[in-house]
């Protein structure tokens, strides 16, 4: 029995919301497929008319071609689908398979011309195939036909969960929200794409500089990783890696950045956060059978221009390192100058959805147990990425569970300070796409943004660092 596509988009969808699931993925496979049966309609009328060996190649391509695409292995999922097509170029099933597997890999427009195949030759070739026309219409701004596919997805499906899990409700009203912001995008917002230098044909994210301007720190995941491997339990991509780059005040550019930093980099997943006021760094670790899940470190640039092993957050005060990594998983920290507070998001299951933000706060020579961020802030779905600006005034965040989301992730604001933040305020267009905004670092003037985004504007491919110009926002007024 092969795992139907529809129901591996159903668990990374189910998994998201707010119920918190750890088992293994193709464990909750198995446990929903005990209580569901499986259609095999679909697959009986792929075979119906083939000849007993390309029958039989047919059926083992497909099989494969699940098994990659429920391991995150879209590249390979990808290929056997296409062999598929060889065999039989008007299979509907097929078709809907590459664009599933195009839609994971970002490549929007692809997905779109094979999906649009799969609806053209059998609108039932997929339980799904409704709500991925939907997903992908809405990526590409096209949100007129995101809107009536969700709906058309809604109103025939049978599946009261399925409809939760995919949270499209939510979506539906993220889609009424974009169709208003895009049309009244800030024209005084300048994207600038960072360069060639920085950027590759691989993801780069996570932008942050240090406190003199002479540093930039981001993450990427590229083919000279430290070790050189791909993360087969997960997406089957490039670990991530660290790199750093210096300003050349000469040239007036950043140099060419580099992972080759002592031991910062493992050959697991190492990314940036920020920096401290010291210019000492904060960094994620996630090494299998070493954090738990994924946890935050920092490290200290020495005199002698070697950077220090990095050790837990905080590990001089194992009672505050321990408040801020825990058993969960934890993706992102930022901290006051004073390091009075210190904000970070974690999955531990106090929180309201996949990943909240919380905040730990100095008083006296004690800090405080972890406080959960307000809910106006903190939602049902994942906030991926906090930045406490500088002067303690401004938080800065990135969510996807927002109705007020022009689609995906979101950059979002709020002013007042610890303790009284405002309403969230979405940054809105062009900064804010139907594409994914995940992480941002605000310079000290407040007048410049770094975005690790998937802006259409010269990309290079992948997610790209982009440096925007947000000063007409007049945010430290």
């Amino acid at each position: 029995m092969t795992i139907p596509l529809y129901f591996v988009n159903f668990i990374d969808n189910y998994i998201f919301m707010k119920c918190q699931i750890f088992l293994p993925k193709l464990v909750i496979i198995i446990i929903i497929l005990s209580f569901f049966n499986e259609n095999l309609s679909q697959e009986k009328k792929f075979f119906k008319e083939m000849k007993p060996l390309e029958k039989s190649k047919a059926q083992i391509k497909l099989s494969e071609a699940y098994q990659f695409y429920s391991e995150g292995n879209f590249k390979n999922a990808l290929l056997d689908y296409k062999d598929l097509i060889v065999i039989n170029p008007s299979n509907a099933k097929a078709h809907f398979g590459i664009a599933s597997c195009y839609y994971k890999l970002h490549n929007y427009k692809k997905a779109k011309y094979y999906i649009e195949l799969a609806f053209e030759n059998d609108p039932k070739a997929d339980q799904d195939l409704y709500y991925m026309m939907g997903e992908i219409y809405f990526r590409l701004a096209e949100l007129d036909k995101a809107k009536i596919y969700y709906e058309k997805f809604i109103s025939e499906s049978d599946s009261k969960q399925k409809i939760k899990g995919y949270s499209l409700d939510l979506k539906l009203n993220q889609v009424a929200y974009a169709q208003k912001e895009l049309l009244k995008p800030n024209n005084k917002v300048v994207i600038s794409n960072m360069g060639k230098v920085l950027n590759t044909d691989g993801p780069e994210f996570a932008p942050s500089i240090s406190n003199d301007g002479k540093y930039l720190m981001f993450t990427s995941r590229r083919s000279d990783t430290k070790g050189g491997n791909v993360d087969k339990n997960y997406d089957h991509q490039y670990f991530s890696d660290i790199y750093l780059s210096q300003w050349d005040s000469i040239k007036k550019e950043w140099s060419k950045p580099s992972n080759d930093l002592g031991k910062i980099n493992t050959e697991f997943h190492d990314g940036s956060l920020s920096f401290k006021s010291d210019n000492s760094i904060i960094i994620y670790r996630n090494i299998y059978n070493v954090t738990r899940s994924g946890d935050i470190f920092e490290a200290t640039y020495s005199n002698s221009g070697k950077w220090s092993s990095p050790k837990p957050i905080f590990h001089r005060n194992k009672k505050l390192s321990k408040k801020i990594n825990s058993s969960y998983f934890e993706s992102s920290a930022s901290i006051t100058e004073d390091e009075s507070y210190i904000y970070f998001v974690s999955e531990r299951p106090t929180g309201n959805g996949q990943t909240d933000i919380y905040y730990v706060k100095k008083t006296d020579h004690s800090y405080s147990e972890p406080i959960h961020l307000e809910n106006n802030i903190n939602t049902a779905g994942d906030e991926k990425c906090v930045f406490i600006h500088p002067n303690g005034k401004l938080l800065f965040f990135t969510s996807n569970g927002r109705k007020e989301s022009v689609g995906s992730y979101d950059i979002y604001y709020c002013t007042g300070g610890h303790e009284n933040w405002s309403e969230p305020i979405n940054m809105g267009c062009p900064i804010n796409t139907t594409l994914e905004e995940k992480t941002i670092y605000v310079s000290k003037d407040g007048n410049t943004a770094y975005v690790g985004g998937y802006y259409m504007e010269d990309s290079y491919g992948g997610s790209d660092l982009y440096k925007i110009d947000i000063s007409n926002y007049n945010l430290l007024k």
